[in-house]
C-alpha cells in the first residue's frame, strides 16, 4: 500500500522534499554568513577594547609607540591585558603604518617567542589603510581560525598610530556554530512542521476522498457481501462475452444458482448465519469454477454462472455440477448450527438457448424452477417446454390476480362423513380457480405458483370469509372444515380475521374446524402455536392435517392439543395395494388418538372395503371419493340425518 501511494504522489514528495532541501540549503548558509557576522562583530569587539585600554594608559603607549622610556611594566600590562581579552597577538604601527612593537612574530612563531622587549618584524601597513580618514576598522580572515583587526590610534583628534589584534576567537566561534544550528534545526523543524501538516492533511484528505470513491466503485461493480460481480456488472461483462462469441462461435453455459432455504436461515439463525453461508458458498463455488468462467452474486441466494473454457457440451455441464456437488453438499458449522447446503440449479447453453444475456438467463432462470418444483438431479438444463410452462405459470398468476379481484375463485365443499352410519357431520372447504373454458384449474397446479407469489394470504382471507358465510346457511349440526396455508399465520394477524368473519356472519365457534400440516408446525411453531391457542379459545376445534407422513407428528401430540386427526390417504393406496401391516399401524394411530382423547378421520376413502375396515378399528369419520366428490354448494342437498352412502359393519 505504501509503495502504491509512494508511485501515486512520487511527484508531490519530490517537491516537498526539494522545498525541505532549499530551505535547509539556504539556512545553511544564512547561518555560515550570520556565525561570520558574529565573528567579526566580536573582533571588532575585542578590538576596540583593548584600543581603549592602550589609549586610557598613555604612557605605556607612548613608550610602546616610541620605544622611548619603555618598561618592562609597561609591556607586561599590555602583555595581560591582550591576555585578558584572549588575544593570541597584537601589533602596534607608527604614524606612518611601521610597525614599532609585537609581543611576537606569527611569521617566525617557531624561532622567536615572546621576550622582554618585544620585537618588531618591519611589517608595515597598506597604504589602503593609511590613507583612511577618520575613525575606521578592518577585519581580514573572519571566516578562518585567526582572524585580525586594524584600526587607527586617535588622541585628542590626532593619529597618532595604528594598532592590529589577532583575538583567539575558535571557543566563540564553536558557540556561535552551536547556537546557529540549533536555530536552523528549529527553523527547519518549524519549515518541516509547516509544510508537513498541511501536506498530512492534504495526503488523508486526498485518500479518504479516494477511499470513498474507491467504495463507490467497489458498489458499483462488485456484490459487499461476497466480493463477487454484482448484477450489473456480470451482466455487462457476460454480453461482451457473448459479442465477442458471435464471432469464435464459443460454446458456454449460463448458470443460474439459488440456495434453498435461505429465508428459512435468515428467519430460524439469524441474519449473520445466512450471510455466512452465502460467503462460504460463494467461496466453494469459486474454488471448483475455472478461472476464466465469469462467477457473480445477483441478489439473496441467487447467484450466476457464465462457465466458459472450450465447453464442448453437456457433458461438461455435468462434470461441473458434479464437483460443486460435492463441494457445496459438505456440511457448514455456523454460529452452534450445522447445514447441510442444498442448490437448484438450471443452466441454458450459448448459443443453443439463445445469444444475448437477457434470453439465456430467462431460460437459465426456468430450468432454475423447473429444478426446484422437479426436485430430481442436481440441476435442470433449458427445454423449450419449459417456455410453454412459464407462460402457463404466467397466465395462471393472471387468472389468480383477476379472481382476487372480481371475486371469482369458488369453494368446492367435500362431506365428511361418520364411519359407521355414513352420515355427513360436516364438509371441508376446497378452493377452485376457474378458467377461460368454462372449468376450473387444479389447486395442485395454481397453489404452488400462488405461494411463490404471495397470493397465498388473500386467497386465504377469501377461503375463511367464505366458507364460514355458507356454514351459517347450513342447518347447525354441521361444520365446517378449513385448510390454511403457512402465508395465513405470518402476520400474527389469523385469530383476529377469523373471530371477525364470525362475528360478522353470526356463526359460533364451534361449527369450525382449522386444518394445519405438521410442516407448518415445523417451520414456525412458537408463531403457530400461539395462534393455534387463540383460535381454540374461540370454540373452534384443530385437526393435524396428513398425519402419518412426517417424521415428527408425534413429538406435536403432546405440544399441542389437537381435537382431530386427519390419516393422509396414502394409507387407503397402500392398503390397496396390499402393503404389509397397514391395518395395523391403522389400528395403532387411531387407538393412540382415542387415548389421547382425539378424533380421527380418514382422507381418501374411495371403496366400500376400506370404509368397512376403518368402521371396525373404529374410525370415527370418513372423506373421499366413496361418499362423494367435491361440489359446489348450489349442487349439495342438505338434509337432516341423509346417508351418502351405507356403510356396512365389518365382520
Amino acid at each position: 500500500m505504501l509503495r502504491k501511494l509512494g508511485r501515486k504522489y512520487a511527484s508531490t514528495v519530490a517537491g516537498a522534499i526539494a522545498l525541505l532541501a532549499v530551505v535547509a540549503a539556504a539556512g545553511f548558509y544564512a547561518g555560515q554568513g550570520a556565525v561570520e557576522s558574529l565573528v567579526q562583530g566580536e573582533v571588532e569587539t575585542r578590538a576596540q577594547r583593548f584600543a581603549s585600554f592602550l589609549l586610557e594608559n598613555g604612557p605605556q603607549l607612548d613608550a610602546l609607540l616610541t620605544g622611548l622610556s619603555r618598561t618592562a611594566d609597561a609591556e607586561v600590562e599590555a602583555r595581560n591585558a591582550g591576555a585578558a581579552a584572549n588575544l593570541v597577538n597584537f601589533s602596534i604601527f607608527d604614524a606612518n603604518g611601521h610597525e614599532v612593537f609585537t609581543p611576537r612574530s606569527t611569521r617566525q612563531e617557531w624561532l622567536l617567542r615572546e621576550r622582554p622587549g618585544g620585537t618588531a618584524t618591519g611589517v608595515s601597513l597598506s597604504t589602503d589603510y593609511l590613507e583612511k580618514s577618520g575613525p575606521w576598522i578592518a577585519v581580514d580572515g573572519a571566516s578562518g581560525s585567526k582572524p585580525t583587526a586594524t584600526l587607527p590610534l586617535f588622541r585628542d583628534g590626532q593619529r597618532i598610530g595604528f594598532l592590529s589584534v589577532s583575538p583567539d576567537m575558535a571557543e566563540e566561534r564553536q558557540r556561535f556554530v552551536s547556537d546557529i544550528s540549533s536555530v536552523a534545526a528549529s527553523l527547519f523543524g518549524a519549515a518541516i512542521f509547516a509544510i508537513g501538516v498541511p501536506a498530512a492533511i492534504f495526503f488523508l484528505r486526498r485518500r479518504m476522498i479516494e477511499q470513498v470513491n474507491e467504495r463507490i466503485e467497489f458498489l458499483d461493480n462488485f456484490d459487499p457481501l461476497t466480493h463477487l460481480l454484482n448484477r450489473k456488472r456480470f451482466q455487462e461483462r457476460a454480453d461482451s462475452i457473448l459479442a465477442t462469441s458471435r464471432a469464435t462461435r464459443e460454446r458456454m453455459a449460463l448458470w443460474a444458482i439459488n440456495v434453498t432455504s435461505l429465508s428459512d436461515i435468515n428467519s430460524g439463525m439469524g441474519q449473520q448465519v445466512g450471510d455466512e453461508l452465502l460467503r462460504t458458498l460463494s467461496e466453494r463455488i469459486g474454488a471448483v469454477i475455472d478461472k476464466a468462467d465469469l462467477f457473480g452474486r445477483m441478489s439473496g441466494g441467487d447467484f450466476r454462472l457464465l462457465q466458459r473454457n472450450n465447453l464442448s457440451g453437456v457433458q461438461a455441464v455435468e462434470t461441473l455440477a458434479q464437483k460443486i456437488r460435492e463441494t457445496v453438499e459438505m456440511p457448514i458449522e455456523i454460529a452452534g448450527h450445522t447445514i447441510v447446503p442444498k442448490l437448484a440449479i438450471g443452466v441454458s447453453l450459448v448459443p443453443d438457448h439463445g445469444r444475448n444475456i437477457s434470453d439465456i438467463e430467462r431460460h437459465a432462470d426456468l430450468a432454475r424452477t423447473a429444478h426446484t418444483e422437479g426436485k430430481s438431479g442436481f440441476y435442470a438444463v433449458f427445454d423449450p417446454s419449459m417456455d410453454v410452462e412459464a407462460h402457463r405459470r404466467r397466465q395462471i398468476e393472471r387468472d389468480m390476480r383477476i379472481a382476487l379481484k372480481n371475486d371469482r375463485f369458488e369453494l368446492f365443499y367435500q362431506p365428511i362423513v361418520g364411519a359407521s352410519d355414513g352420515v355427513p357431520k360436516g364438509y371441508e372447504a376446497l378452493i377452485r380457480l376457474p378458467d377461460d373454458q368454462g372449468g376450473f384449474i387444479s389447486p395442485g397446479e395454481f397453489i404452488p405458483i400462488a405461494e411463490a407469489r404471495d397470493l397465498m394470504k388473500p386467497i386465504s382471507d377469501f377461503v375463511i370469509d367464505e366458507s364460514i358465510r355458507q356454514i351459517a346457511l347450513w342447518p347447525e349440526h354441521l361444520y365446517m372444515s378449513i385448510n390454511l396455508s403457512p402465508a395465513q399465520f405470518q402476520d400474527n394477524d389469523l385469530v383476529e380475521i377469523v373471530s371477525s368473519a364470525l362475528q360478522r356472519h353470526g356463526v359460533s365457534g364451534n361449527r369450525l374446524q382449522i386444518e394445519v400440516v405438521e410442516t407448518l408446525l415445523l417451520e414456525r411453531s412458537d408463531i403457530v402455536l400461539h395462534q393455534l391457542r387463540g383460535l381454540k379459545q374461540l370454540g373452534i376445534s384443530i385437526a393435524m392435517d396428513d398425519f402419518g407422513t412426517g417424521y415428527s407428528s408425534l413429538g406435536y401430540l403432546w405440544r399441542f392439543p389437537f381435537d382431530t386427526l386427519k390419516i393422509d390417504q396414502s394409507f387407503m393406496l397402500a392398503f390397496d395395494a396390499g402393503e404389509a401391516n397397514v391395518r395395523q399401524i391403522l389400528e395403532t394411530i387411531i387407538s393412540l388418538a382415542h387415548n389421547l382423547g382425539m378424533r380421527v378421520t380418514t382422507e381418501g376413502v374411495e371403496t366400500a372395503e376400506q370404509a368397512r375396515m376403518l368402521a371396525a378399528l373404529h374410525c370415527d369419520a370418513l372423506q373421499g371419493f366413496h361418499f362423494s366428490r367435491p361440489k359446489p354448494a348450489r349442487q349439495i342437498d342438505i338434509a337432516p340425518n341423509a346417508t351418502l352412502r351405507k356403510v356396512e359393519a365389518a365382520a
